[in-house]
């Protein structure tokens, strides 16, 4: 429930800020508080030594326990601005962060056959047997592609190729999904807006917040693809994982919905704080923990809290108002409402092995020590929580331990479970910047009762630099530092209490990305650089590291000028061990290059060809009525189109605004100018398409890549391309988007 201030504390804001500024003593409408000061107290009141979480954790048992936790840490930190309006902490990201990841344990990532023993590529994961949202998914016999905001079937069980169907997945950004049988999980980020009352709107704040979108689709008529239940949670999406028909969602909710006053200026802050104050007071839970609702097509069938009482739980030492919920579901049953548990932290990397799933996240500091010199000391000390959950079984997550490592994560590949011990890549400092004294770590973490305990550390390493990428490999760890070269470190993780650094590796440049081939091969994606560290374009490397005291640089793919996709989002990366290859979005601004390249990797790195989705409109096919219209009524290439309830639609690698019949009506005085009769050309069920010829050559650049049989597809803005896999010839090309 939100909680508003009345009109009468608005007008008394208001009062306060004209009759102060022309030198009239005023009387506060709320008692005088002892923590006067505005902004600049509420820093003074922030102690950087308290920012640990090495503490145990404390379960509620009752939901009054809750929420007279969060009202004490509340009243703690509020000032004239709310929790968070440049006199509260604010949470600084990491750098690197990601929603999914990347790789496999041992060699090439899972392959999978599917019907009629045809062979596929999966998604490419981090962890073999946990699986990751991607925007595609194919089981060897179809192929599910989102493309903005659409989420497309082709059939690809025949010889030819077939679009069967498509659904549109709302406006909400972001989509990935997992499928399981006849159904599609699509997961996105929305926004949700809480109205305010007309009287309010002009002295409070609107709760923004983000959503978390989960939406259900029914996939068992490909040609009626149909949005069955979607659920609507309060909360970042921070990533999902899945172990066969079991899927973790995770996400980090901000009490966005308390409606903090905003002072007319520096003289009303102390009333300002006085009313955020009472705010907090008269706060229920529901303004605090994150809110869902179901819907089953346009009904509502369930709504509350995510999480009951007796899942939440709290540091012992105050971690943030943001709570990580982990949310379970079964994919055999569909989306419905099931036990969810959660942690009052704030939370961005997520990791998961087949057993445990592991969120951290970087500390809190007050929005003006950013750029100060308070900053230094404090810089010295900075850690990053981690909070660790039982995801065994199929049941409902089981919150298990916290604890802290010196430094920040780089992303998710920071991070791996082995032998129930965890292993953490660190940098020291903060992630928003490094110096010449930096160093960067792999640190071993024992879970010992409700704690994260350090039991082994190795540092060292990359003295004044920062990582750029790390891959765990069984009992041996691989991290990539750069600043001006690219040092490669071995790290033996065989003695989990004394890990120790074997091998290092100096090179131009460095890898973004580290992915094993087997055969003591690894292969790195970058970016080559000048020795003074100047980048300069594309890397693949193919590393030796059969040796760990003596790792080498085999072979080196370069493009002056080009970047790839990999180096951020590792989804985008295939690597297909069966024909030794490896696919890779490629782009190239100055030469308009927009593609993949495919680079064989049993005789060092060698280009076996680029692959381009070039269609333009001579090849475009529609399933609507074309409208002729005159070349010179609207800008050249301009199509319209009239598509009936069951038609796909779409125009080649056009781009569609697509109109419902009445809003279309709405132009029929410029159908009239060129002699058309809007009445005969759209019914009631219709509507128009106006779909405009490409003029972004980006929209070209491949997004991801998979293998099926004897063809490798490619998936872009454009179109969903298949090539043949030895000769990379293309076969088929579906239009999308």
């Amino acid at each position: 429930m939100r909680k508003l201030l009345t009109f009468t504390v608005a007008l008394a804001l208001t009062a306060v800020s004209c009759s102060q500024s022309e030198g009239t003593a005023t009387t506060a409408a709320f008692p005088t508080s002892t923590t006067t000061g505005g902004v600049s107290a509420i820093a003074e009141r922030f102690d950087p030594s308290s920012i640990r979480f090495e503490a145990a954790l404390e379960r509620f048992d009752r939901c009054e326990a809750v929420l007279e936790h969060f009202i004490a840490e509340a009243l703690e930190r509020v000032g004239p601005y709310g929790l968070d309006g440049g006199g509260g902490p604010i949470v600084l990201a990491g750098e690197g962060v990601d929603f999914a990841a990347e790789g496999d344990e041992a060699a090439a990532p899972a392959t999978d056959v599917g019907r009629g023993d045809t062979e596929f590529s999966g998604t490419n994961v981090q962890v073999l047997g946990v699986d990751e949202p991607d925007v595609i998914k194919t089981d060897g016999e179809r192929i599910l592609a989102i493309v903005e905001r659409k989420l497309y079937y082709v059939d690809v069980s025949g010889s030819v190729p077939e679009l069967v169907g498509s659904v549109y997945l709302g406006d909400a950004w972001g989509h990935t999904m997992f499928v399981s049988g006849d159904r599609a999980f699509v997961f996105a980020t929305g926004y949700g807006i809480a109205p305010l009352p007309a009287a309010a709107e002009a002295s409070l704040v609107p709760p923004y917040g983000e959503t978390t979108v989960i939406q259900e689709i029914d996939l068992s008529d490909p040609s009626d693809l149909e949005v069955v239940r979607t659920m609507t949670v309060e909360g970042r999406l921070l990533s999902a994982r899945s172990i066969g028909e079991t899927g973790r969602i995770v996400l980090s909710s901000y009490p966005a919905e308390l409606a903090f006053v905003y002072p007319s200026g520096p003289s009303a802050e102390p009333i300002a704080e006085q009313a955020n104050r009472q705010i907090v007071q008269n706060s229920t839970l529901d303004d605090w923990l994150p809110n869902y609702t179901l819907t089953d097509g346009d009904t509502v069938v369930d709504q509350g809290l995510l999480i009951t009482c007796d899942g939440v739980h709290a540091p012992a030492e105050f971690a943030g108002f943001n709570t990580v919920s982990v949310i379970t579901v079964d994919f055999s049953e569909g989306l419905r409402s099931s036990e969810s548990v959660g942690v009052i932290a704030d939370g961005e990397t997520v990791y998961a092995s087949t057993e445990s799933l592991y969120v951290a996240t970087n500390v809190w500091v007050p929005g003006e020590w950013i750029g100060d010199a308070r900053l230094e000391g404090f810089e010295e000390e900075y850690s990053t929580a981690v909070h660790k959950f039982d995801i065994a079984g199929d049941g409902p997550a089981e919150y298990r331990a916290s604890g802290s490592v010196a430094g920040h994560l780089l992303n998710q590949f920071s991070m791996d479970e082995y032998e129930g011990r965890l292993r953490i890549a660190t940098t020291d400092g903060p992630p928003w910047g490094f110096g010449d004294e930096s160093e960067s770590f792999v640190i071993v973490l024992e879970e010992q009762g409700d704690r994260l305990i350090e039991v082994g550390r190795v540092g060292d390493m990359g003295r004044g630099e920062r990582i750029f990428s790390v891959r765990f490999i069984g009992e041996v760890g691989y991290v990539v530092t750069f600043r001006q070269t690219d040092p490669l470190y071995v790290v033996d993780l065989r003695d989990p209490e004394n890990p120790t650094v074997t091998g290092e590796l100096k090179i131009p440049g460095y890898s973004a990305y580290l992915h094993p081939i087997g055969d003591g091969r690894l292969i790195g994606v970058g970016q080559e650089a000048t020795d003074e560290g100047f980048t300069i374009g594309a890397k693949v490397s193919m590393f030796d590291v059969s040796d760990p005291t003596d790792p080498r640089e085999l072979d080196t793919w370069v493009l002056e000028g080009g970047y790839t996709e990999v180096e951020w989002d590792h989804h985008a990366f295939l690597y297909w061990g069966p024909e030794a290859l490896a696919v890779l979005p490629l782009q190239n601004w100055s030469t308009g290059f927009f593609g993949g390249v495919a680079l064989r990797t049993d005789d060092g790195l060698r280009e076996a060809g680029r692959i381009t989705h070039e269609l333009g409109a001579a090849g475009a096919t529609s399933d609507c009525r074309v409208i002729e219209i005159p070349e010179d009524y609207y800008e050249p290439g301009l199509v319209m189109q009239v598509c009936g309830s069951d038609d796909i639609g779409g125009y080649g690698d056009h781009y569609c605004e697509v109109l419902p019949a009445e809003e279309a009506r709405w132009i029929a005085v410029e159908f009239g100018e060129i002699g058309l009769d809007i009445d005969e050309l759209i019914e009631d069920d219709d509507r128009l398409e106006l779909c405009w010829p490409p003029y972004d050559e980006s929209r070209a650049a491949i997004q991801r890549s998979l293998v099926i049989g004897d063809s490798l597809w490619t998936l872009s803005w454009r179109a969903l391309q298949a090539n043949d896999l030895d000769t990379l010839d293309v076969q088929h090309t579906i239009p999308l988007g």
